[in-house]
């Protein structure tokens, strides 16, 4: 449903929860925003829709990495991605003039809104009014004084130019205070409603086509799925085989209904944001990990890249635990298979919420596992990218269409008459340098403005000798972790696994029984190192 904030349409697209929207309240007493910060995108004809849809693209990107905004504007309408009562991460935590002037962070007391801005002048004055209706409605409404509360980014951290870029492409200089003009020129004709419990930027009724808050499965459901993984070839990004974070990222995937897919190496996986109610526990001598908790191990072998497992059984009480992971022993087309380990290297549990119900062993049922549809990708490409035999994107023309420029002498791009309008697809990309993207092949000299291209699809052999580079550098670890998996063997005890290997005898090893699953009884044919096995009714 569209709003109207004098006069513009204003509607809501909230980001799902993740680390540029992570559902944090405001830090203010009333919970209620102090003050205003005046922004400008910095990215030059990107609209509304299009900074939104950035985010909703990276709404979980390495909090090293994170920015955000509540709301974003341009000439044609006013979207809000954040409700204004919640944190986003718009000026810098480490700045000092915000608490100088206001006692407070900016990102903890006060919403960002961002200002489009174009190459057309008449655009660009266009949402420079509409962003100033905005902040007029806004201000109003939760009584901040527009003189003196509503600073530009610029003027609360040195390092910033907007809201200067806005004005300057409206021929208006760089000062904030010009931007204060446009709003003391909306403030009288402004009315806002007097309606309780309506909360301007903070409506939750007038929220379409967002994802909720996550939910976590019950314990029950998290427990059948991970038996269901074990024996399952998990390649959740369709990227280098079978590697262990696709196996807890596949766990997290299901078991948070499709809402969290975590990022980055094992190692990275405790920075992750999670759904309300699970905790991130550190490792101690005196720790028993529930099963179904994810273990990260982040320290000794595992310090540059981690390794990730799921807490199968946890009756080896601080001693041992079996878990269920991948790529352990360095074999990354291996499925999911058991082992029982000694808690070398795992310093975290992520522990889910369910923990404080139960589960039925008896109750377990398997899953069918589906692979999720690998997301579209609408961003911009990188800055800089070195030359490669083989493309790193697929893109597609963006709303200006692009141009083909050919490199006649020293960077000096010459014009062809090659036009490709909005949305034409695909444009293979090889190279980006100075703005500039190579396309068609590795050896073509034919280059589109980075900007003018939309990245559709990542593609796996990018960079040439990426894969390589990360094989041998991973080879350390991997051959450490082989020696482990030689002495963590499983022994004959109550409670655990039967080892992979027994040689015959006449005496019988141990009494067993089957697990959740059941068993098949199976008859073995031919002779040494070529037998077959075939199933009986039993």
């Amino acid at each position: 449903m569209t709003e109207y904030w004098n006069g513009v349409p204003v509607r809501y697209d909230l980001l799902p929860i993740g680390t540029r929207r992570n559902g944090e309240r405001l830090h203010t007493k009333d919970g209620k925003p102090k003050f205003a910060v005046i922004h400008d995108t910095g990215n030059v004809n990107s609209t509304a829709q299009q900074n939104v849809n950035y985010y909703r693209n990276t709404y979980n990107i390495p909090w090293s990495q994170v920015a955000s905004a509540h709301i974003f504007v341009d000439d044609k309408e006013a979207i809000i991605c954040i409700p204004v009562t919640e944190c986003a991460w718009h000026v810098m935590l480490n700045t000092t003039i915000d608490n100088a002037w206001y006692g407070a962070d900016a990102d903890y007391a006060a919403f960002g809104v961002e200002g489009c801005y174009f190459t057309d002048k008449k655009r660009s004055l266009k949402s420079l009014e509409n962003t100033a209706k905005v902040m007029a409605y806004l201000t109003k409404f939760w009584k901040i004084n527009y003189k003196n509360e509503m600073p530009g980014h610029q003027d609360i951290q040195f390092d910033k130019q907007d809201p200067g870029n806005l004005l300057a492409a409206c021929g208006l200089g760089r000062d904030t205070h010009n931007f204060d003009l446009y709003v003391a020129k909306y403030m009288n004709e402004t009315k806002v409603p007097v309606i309780k419990g309506k909360k301007a930027g903070n409506n939750a009724k007038k929220v379409t086509n967002t994802k909720s808050r996550p939910k976590t499965k019950s314990y029950q459901d998290a427990i059948n799925y991970m038996y269901s993984l074990k024996g399952k070839y998990v390649d959740f990004d369709g990227m280098y085989g079978e590697q262990c974070m696709d196996l807890a990222v596949q766990y997290v995937y299901h078991i948070t209904d499709g809402t969290i897919r975590m990022w980055g190496n094992a190692k990275d996986s405790i920075l992750n944001v999670f759904p309300k109610g699970w905790q991130i526990v550190k490792n101690t001598p005196n720790y028993i990990p529930p099963v179904g908790a994810i273990g990260v191990c982040t320290t000794g072998i595992y310090q540059e890249y981690g390794h990730i497992y799921l807490v199968w059984d946890n009756s080896g009480g601080t001693n041992t635990q079996t878990v269920l992971e991948q790529n352990f022993d360095g074999n990354h087309n291996t499925p999911a298979k058991l082992r029982v380990d000694n808690f070398y290297g795992t310093t975290h549990y992520i522990v889910p919420s369910f923990i404080n119900e139960t589960y039925d062993v008896k109750k377990i049922t398997k899953v069918n596992i589906q692979k999720p549809q690998a997301p579209v990708i609408k961003e911009k490409l990188p800055k800089n990218l070195t030359w490669s035999k083989e493309p790193y994107f697929k893109a597609k023309a963006g709303e200006n269409g692009v141009t083909i420029r050919e490199d006649v002498k020293n960077g000096y791009m010459k014009k062809t008459k090659l036009f490709y309008k909005a949305n034409f697809s695909p444009f293979y990309v090889y190279e980006v340098r100075e703005g500039w993207a190579r396309v068609y092949s590795e050896t073509a000299n034919y280059w589109v403005r980075r900007e003018d291209l939309i990245i559709t699809e990542k593609l796996t052999s990018a960079g040439g000798k990426t894969k390589a580079v990360e094989t041998v550098k991973a080879k350390g670890q991997t051959q450490q972790q082989q020696k482990i998996a030689k002495k963590s063997k499983p022994k004959v005890a109550v409670g655990q696994i039967p080892p992979t290997k027994l040689t015959w005898s006449r005496k019988r090893y141990f009494k067993a029984q089957a697990d959740a699953f059941g068993v098949t009884i199976c008859e073995r044919h031919g002779g040494k190192g070529n037998y077959s096995w075939n199933k009986t009714d039993i």
